[in-house]
């Protein structure tokens, strides 16, 4: 069972820059979110290839961003404006011990 934390429509800024989340985002919500203006924190998704990217979320004037990392899979997976990104928590069926953090991008 998959839990959706966001579904974002890419716009032109997140494309130049880092990719800011609105501010009704769950992602807010995901473990290694920071609750405080200039906490960081590090997420490892994994895309729909199985290729693991490692991205840092940022608080800053109380708005949520990807910043290190996001450059990199942005033009490792050629993402533009009007792409669609969702990332979404996958619980462990298997019993391996955790949850993946998965990110998927679909085209305009």
């Amino acid at each position: 069972m998959a839990t959706i934390f966001e579904n974002k429509r890419i716009e032109k800024n997140d494309t130049e820059n880092r990719m800011r989340f609105p501010s009704n985002a769950n992602i807010g919500h995901l473990p290694f979110a920071c609750s405080n203006d200039g906490q960081s924190g590090k997420l490892q998704v994994i895309d729909e290839k199985g290729f693991q990217w490692t991205l840092t979320c940022r608080k800053q004037n109380g708005m949520i961003y990807f910043t290190d990392g996001w450059k990199e899979f942005r033009e490792g997976k050629r993402i533009r404006d009007g792409h669609r990104i969702t990332l979404y928590k996958e619980d462990d069926s298997f019993g391996s011990g955790g949850a993946q953090y998965k990110i998927t991008v679909k085209d305009k």
